[in-house]
């Protein structure tokens, strides 16, 4: 930010300090839209805050009062079980059980808020006023005028009343050094300094409008590079349709001469048709000619010998099918066929199915002893004793399951400054879980995790990113996917997380 030492922010910090600093208050910090209130409240996080536990909320229009009460519960109180549906007070004095509370709650872009969070946030303060283990301080940053009716509802008959602090506009002194800021940084020249300085000289003395000066310039600048860019797009676009009508000249006349080579007939050569009609002419002249020696032959046929046609004696010689038994075949039953394959089938020849011989010959020829029924019994037994090992063999046991293997990152976490921020997404206690969490989000490769210890047993915290200040966390947080954003992640300090860290140790 450019108005970091600005003598009235400087004295706006450090009145909200001294009002937070000893009791409980909820402080209204108003302002006109552009007056610098959010960066207000990210420099009163990261270098006036004294509280240990810090929550801030940006509210969006698309937010309900549960997801409010969410998002700043779970920055109080980590890993703490509450219903969203609840008022805040009741998740606190739950999930409490009586211990202490130093806790500031920050809230920006606050006209946002419906009037059930504010009567909420108004109930914790005057709550912890009278308690005195509990000191909850809420600063509400909104537009001017814009909370006043609902705030004086909520007090409306107390002794005690919410506070309102200005954020006024730029000073003559300031003004000039934002501007000159402004032009350092962007390295203008003398006229365009002048010419800033005329424009800045027209627009209300506050932060969001001097800067929307910078960020109109910076548009212009760029308008005009795409300005610049124009002609030589439209040059571009003319060369390449001439170079497209120069090919397809080219390929239109290649394809004309090709036409007119192909209709062109040398010296010598017939035509297709040419030659078909004198084929035919000649299978004409072919037919008339065989015509005419056929009607020879018909009329000649009585003085032709015609023994020389006849076929020689058939030989039987090679034959085996009914050479030496003329007149006789043997015909087998179906029946038969199927017992002598069925007895083949346990271990006989097939003899033993036949009752009786089909012809003598074949009776004496195949005089074979029958193959005893135990035998063909016993081989059946055992072939079915065989089958019956084979499927009793044990199946290979199934591979034990790895080891799951988690990287701790406390050491790594410790080296960074105590001032920077990083978002964390859950909190477990085994690496088993941690492992299954990393591989369902898929950000095993862009997570942390460490090691803690809260009531004698070991914890496992999941973190992600690392950011200069808690805004940046918070607009980091809306690049997420959107699986991780369900997960409604919440800024935690880089100082708590090294004294949780040191409880592992």
């Amino acid at each position: 930010m450019i108005a970091l030492d600005l003598d009235t922010q400087i004295q706006l910090l450090s009145r909200i300090q001294f009002l937070t600093r000893f009791s409980s208050n909820l402080v209204q910090v108003t302002g006109e839209s552009g007056a610098g209130k959010t960066w207000l409240s990210e420099r009163y996080l990261e270098n006036w805050a004294n509280e240990p536990n810090q929550s801030l909320l940006i509210c969006n229009p698309s937010q309900q009062d549960a997801q409010h009460r969410a998002i700043i519960l779970r920055q109080i109180v980590r890993d703490g079980v509450f219903n969203e549906n609840d008022s805040m007070l009741q998740s606190l004095e739950y999930m409490l059980e009586g211990q202490n509370i130093h806790t500031l709650i920050v809230i920006d872009e606050a006209h946002r808020l419906s009037a059930t969070l504010i009567a909420e946030l108004w109930a914790l303060v005057t709550e912890a006023q009278q308690r005195e283990n509990w000191q909850i301080n809420v600063l509400l940053f909104s537009l001017r005028g814009k909370l006043n009716k609902w705030l004086q509802k909520v007090s409306y008959g107390q002794g005690v009343k919410p506070l309102e602090l200005e954020v006024s506009p730029l000073a003559e002194n300031e003004r000039e050094m934002f501007i000159e800021v402004m032009m350092v940084s962007r390295q203008l020249d003398a006229a365009q300094r002048r010419a800033l300085k005329q424009k800045a000289a027209l627009l209300p003395a506050l932060p969001g409008a001097l800067k929307g000066l910078e960020q109109q310039e910076t548009s212009s600048m760029e308008e005009k590079k795409r300005r610049s860019l124009l002609p030589l797009l439209i040059l571009a676009f003319l060369l390449l349709v001439a170079g497209a009508g120069i090919v397809w000249w080219t390929l239109t006349q290649q394809s004309t001469e090709n036409v007119e080579a192909t209709n062109v007939i040398p010296d010598g050569v017939k035509e297709l048709s040419e030659l078909l009609d004198e084929k035919e002419a000649e299978m004409a002249k072919q037919n008339a000619a065989e015509a005419q020696g056929s009607e020879a032959t018909v009329l000649n046929a009585d003085a032709i010998d015609d023994n020389i046609s006849l076929p020689e004696d058939p030989t039987v010689e090679g034959m085996t099918v009914g050479r030496r038994d003329e007149n006789r075949r043997i015909v087998v039953p179906d029946r038969v066929v199927d017992a002598i394959i069925d007895d083949q089938a346990i271990g006989g020849d097939g003899t033993a199915a036949v009752d009786e011989a089909l012809i003598p010959e074949l009776a004496e020829q195949n005089q074979v002893p029958a193959t005893p029924a135990s035998e063909n019994t016993q081989a059946a037994a055992t072939t079915q004793e065989q089958a019956d090992n084979a499927q009793q063999t044990p199946e290979p046991l199934a591979p034990a399951p790895q080891a799951v293997s988690v990287t701790l990152s406390n050491t790594e976490l410790l080296a960074v400054s105590d001032t920077r921020y990083a978002l964390q997404l859950a909190a477990l206690q085994s690496k088993a879980a941690v492992y299954d969490f990393l591989q369902q989000y898929g950000i095993e490769n862009t997570a942390r995790v460490y090691e803690t210890v809260r009531n004698d047993e070991a914890w496992y915290m999941i973190l992600i990113g690392d950011y200069p200040s808690v805004n940046a966390a918070r607009r980091a947080e809306l690049e997420l996917s959107a699986n991780v954003r369900r997960l409604t992640p919440w800024v935690k300090s880089f100082a708590q997380i090294h004294k949780e860290i040191a409880l592992a140790n």
